[in-house]
């Protein structure tokens, strides 16, 4: 089932939010105005926009708040992704250029500052005490979770535990924060609130591994981007982590740097069908649908309506797509 089709009892305040994002990152001086114009080719899933405004709605009625909060989120998860790409030296995202390749380091730092501080500038017109301590609270979660991956990079003793720690910093906290909002401004109680929050957390965690997966086994013309990134820059994801746990010790040390030199085409065949031989990729899937099937079923003290079928449907989403 498509985002689309999934959204659907949202489509009306999704397409505002889309005109919000347009409007809201418009720049006063005109030879800025490509800068935006690219940055609004790269457009995402509005996963997050949608946890927020779905989790609004399970919990009472939408307000115009909502709408503020959604366009905050998505241009906070868009900064990130500017800076990730600098971060990471990546040429392509969803089949367009980076930011990074197309204008150099030095101006895609300053246009993923610009980007958040747009979304701070609509956060407090706000005057919600509450929601600007969540979205500062969530962001130094975030980058602590990217630094603490970036100083586990070629790191082969990092651990299962601590790969879901990291992801549920840098990926989970921004889904959870979305959905707290959401709940929080239509006056959700507490325990609805916790729910949701969580529900936006495990599933944030499992688009992350499926993400991680995906880097591996994907297809770089429907990931709109090359794959095999993460290893070429020392990261150990989940399914890679699982292969190194589950290969011979005396096999380790190749397994290993057959991982973080899998450029060549060679390489990376050797490397998917070790995955495959150990199923790890399908360890990974299962760990992702594991998390999302807990926070389904967490989802029962929510009454039933179409916006929670519409937030279910968005976890079995996060584990069935390709790209």
């Amino acid at each position: 089932m498509s985002m689309d089709v999934i959204l659907e009892p949202l489509k009306d305040q999704m397409r505002e939010v889309e005109e919000r994002l347009n409007g809201d990152i418009s720049a006063t001086d005109k030879r800025l105005s490509d800068l935006v114009f690219h940055i609004g080719k790269i457009k995402g899933k509005r996963f997050r926009p949608a946890l927020l405004l779905l989790s609004g709605q399970c919990s009472g009625t939408l307000i115009p708040q909502h709408i503020d909060l959604a366009v905050v989120v998505e241009l906070i998860h868009t900064a990130t992704l500017v800076h990730d790409d600098i971060i990471d030296e990546a040429m392509v995202r969803r089949h367009v250029e980076t930011m990074n390749s197309k204008w150099g380091r030095k101006i895609s730092i300053l246009f993923g500052d610009y980007l958040f501080s747009r979304a701070y500038t609509i956060l407090s017109a706000l005057d919600s005490q509450v929601a600007t301590i969540i979205m500062s609270q969530t962001i130094n979660i975030l980058c602590e979770g990217e630094m603490v991956q970036l100083l586990r990079c070629y790191d082969t003793e990092v651990t299962e535990s601590e790969y879901l720690s990291i992801i549920e910093k840098k990926t989970a906290s921004l889904c959870a924060a979305s959905c707290k909002l959401g709940a929080i401004s239509s006056g959700a109680n507490k325990k609805q609130t916790e729910v949701l929050t969580n529900y936006g957390s495990k599933i944030g965690m499992a688009f992350q591994i499926i993400d991680d997966c995906l880097d591996v086994m994907g297809k770089e013309e429907e990931m709109g981007k090359p794959i095999n990134l993460d290893t070429q820059s020392g990261k150990l994801t989940l399914p890679f982590i699982r292969l190194v746990n589950k290969i011979p010790i005396d096999r380790k040390e190749s397994t290993l740097e057959l991982i973080f030199q899998n450029n060549s085409e060679d390489s990376k065949a050797a490397i998917a069908e070790l995955l495959e031989e150990h199923e790890a990729v399908d360890y990974a899937y299962d760990t992702a649908r594991q998390l999302v099937k807990k926070a389904q079923e967490d989802l029962s003290v929510i009454p039933d309506s179409i916006y929670k079928t519409s937030l279910l449907e968005l976890g079995d989403y996060v584990v069935s797509r390709d790209r």
